[in-house]
């Protein structure tokens, strides 16, 4: 069974070392956040999230290197049966924001569905928060 185990972290490992690119993506209705160690020119999007009315959008960068371009773009959320996995269709980009070291930026996005386009600038490593709190 160890010995399994080994193969298996071993080969793990091999296949995260050679992806290049590491956006991690989680989050809740009010929060989500971005996990990146990344190169000049990697790009990911997010899953679809919601915006609530009433609601301003803070996004707090602790990065230790590069920057990050994140654009919040329309996401048009499709339903076609309860068993299949949604289909999502990305729109128009509504706000640009770029960050960098430990810094915060706020932004109003109207209520809807959204999607963030995320590109590095540099290597960028660190972790970025982004939530979604009452005005």
């Amino acid at each position: 069974m160890k010995k399994i185990m080994t193969v298996f972290l071993l080969t793990a490992g091999i296949l995260c070392g050679c992806s290049g690119a590491r956006f991690i993506f989680t989050g809740t209705p009010d929060h989500q956040t971005i996990e990146l160690n990344a190169s000049d020119g990697d790009y990911a999007e997010s899953d679809d999230f919601s915006v609530g009315k009433d609601r301003t959008t803070v996004i707090s960068a602790d990065l230790s290197s590069g920057s990050l371009q994140i654009e919040f773009a329309e996401a048009a959320v499709i339903m076609t049966d309860p068993d299949s996995p949604e289909d999502v269709i990305i729109g128009n980009t509504v706000e640009t924001v770029t960050v960098s070291g430990k810094e915060e930026k706020t932004v109003d996005l109207p209520e809807g569905s959204y999607a963030m386009l995320v590109t590095a600038s540099g290597t960028v490593k660190g972790k970025i928060e982004i939530g979604f709190v009452k005005k």
